[in-house]
């Protein structure tokens, strides 16, 4: 066969095709993580190239060139490791979990478990605050005769909020590898558009949420009282723990990159876990690789502040690494370039390529069912259109946790569906219609994008 150089549609679908069966085969019926799937993708991308007619050093060039561009979200990813680990030690986290216990009533109980995790999502992660604060939501919600779905909606409601607004978030770390763009940059754009999605959803879940504002206040307090004193009893509660939080504000305002502001953030956590919780500094340095371990007796609680540390990135960092070289590998041998072109033929405008990017995100989740594949694959598909078209990338990593991120637990066979389903003990079919913040924000991501192109079309 003649080797032509000349990568076409079809190319790029022997690739994506065997891929796609492969990956949703391994998570979905061997409830496989996405490394060794990632792996097989690359090996069959490498055969591909060759077959096209493409190097050996064609091919490891693309793989280098995709894992470089993912070097300082890596950095970043273990840094937050260490200030997730700091700022539990400090009492900082458990601070803010104890005072957003201390709102929750009957009448807002709806509204207050959204808030609630999402203020602990920006701190641990989506899963993190479903798999522990969630569960102790699910139980109190059942005790007031709220039903599961609407409960486990709006728990993933605002953990996945605090997933695409944080930049201390898997997602939004990935994002930033994928477009190379700075972290903090990202979630400033992604901010606006996710304030007012959840200000919507929030409304909605207490205007619901009237419905069920009968139980009765004791009943919750009593409730939440053992994890309030199991929070007290292990850790000094006060203000002067949010220090550290305030420091890394600041680092932000100043306008600092990322990686000194996350640094900075985790030497005042460790200083004030040191100086006022009575950790030990051998005990700290533990705690900013391995993880902080709560041993407070409650096991909820002990099971929500266990966690951070370098350690718990290597599973996000070693599927970055993956799906950079794969893309790297698409990318360099043009198989990328092919499998885009016929999407965007007929995509003129900044609303389109938003659409697109949109729609991109959710296809992916469901056919290679993992948030990280949601945004990698439209990342990387559609930079360099958003590069040669004049938009932003900052605008694209917004998109991207508009689309790919926020929709990943709606979908039942989706790594993020699985694991909310088994963890909140209710399908995704069920709580998907409650889970309003994840339908809200990929139509205002879309609607913003219009309106764009509406503004670009008046000052034209």
């Amino acid at each position: 066969m003649e080797k032509t150089k000349e990568t076409r549609l079809y190319h790029s679908l022997v690739t994506i095709i065997p891929m796609v069966i492969i990956m949703f085969v391994s998570i979905v019926k061997f409830g496989a993580s996405p490394q060794i799937p990632l792996v097989f993708g690359c090996m069959i991308a490498g055969l591909v190239a060759i077959w096209i007619g493409y190097t050996w050093e064609d091919i490891l060039k693309g793989m280098i060139d995709g894992i470089t561009n993912s070097l300082e979200a890596i950095l970043i990813l273990m840094l937050i490791g260490m200030l997730v680990g700091s700022w539990i030690a400090s009492g900082t986290v458990p601070t803010l979990i104890y005072y957003g216990l201390k709102i929750v009533s009957p009448s807002i109980f709806l509204p207050a478990t959204m808030l609630i995790c999402l203020l602990v999502a920006c701190a641990i992660g989506s899963w993190g605050t479903v798999g522990t604060i969630g569960i102790a939501f699910m139980g109190i919600g059942v005790a007031l005769q709220i039903p599961a779905p609407l409960v486990a909606g709006t728990i993933i409601s605002g953990a996945y909020m605090g997933e695409i607004v944080s930049p201390l978030s898997d997602a939004t770390n990935l994002t930033s590898a994928v477009v190379n763009v700075d972290v903090f940059k990202i979630a400033k754009r992604i901010l606006p558009g996710a304030i007012i999605g959840g200000v919507i959803a929030l409304v909605m879940y207490a205007v619901v949420g009237m419905k069920y504002a009968t139980g009765s206040g004791e009943e919750v307090q009593a409730s939440i009282k053992p994890l309030l004193s199991s929070i007290a009893a292990g850790f000094h509660i006060s203000p002067l723990t949010l220090i550290p939080l305030i420091v890394m504000v600041v680092c932000i305002a100043l306008k600092l990159p990322a990686l000194p502001a996350m640094l900075a953030g985790s030497l005042a956590g460790m200083i004030e876990a040191i100086l006022y919780q009575g950790v030990s500094i051998g005990e700290m340095i533990s705690f900013a690789y391995s993880g902080y371990v709560s041993q407070t007796g409650n096991e909820m609680i002990d099971k929500l502040l266990s966690a951070g540390g370098m350690e718990e990135m290597l599973d996000s960092i070693s599927i970055i690494i993956i799906a950079m070289a794969f893309g790297g590998i698409m990318k360099e041998t043009k198989q990328m370039d092919a499998l885009v072109n016929p999407i965007l033929t007929g995509v003129r405008t900044y609303g389109g390529m938003s659409t697109v990017t949109v729609l991109s995100g959710i296809f992916m989740n469901v056919i290679l069912p993992d948030q990280y594949l949601g945004i990698s694959m439209p990342g990387q598909m559609y930079g360099d259109e958003y590069d040669k078209r004049g938009y932003e990338r900052v605008s694209l990593g917004a998109i991207l946790l508009g689309g790919g991120a926020v929709t990943s637990p709606l979908i039942p066979w989706n790594t993020c569906g699985i694991y909310c389903m088994t963890i909140l003990g209710v399908s995704a079919t069920q709580y998907a219609p409650y889970a309003f913040f994840g339908f809200i924000v990929p139509v205002l991501t879309v609607m913003l994008g219009y309106g764009v192109t509406i503004k670009k079309k008046i000052k034209g």
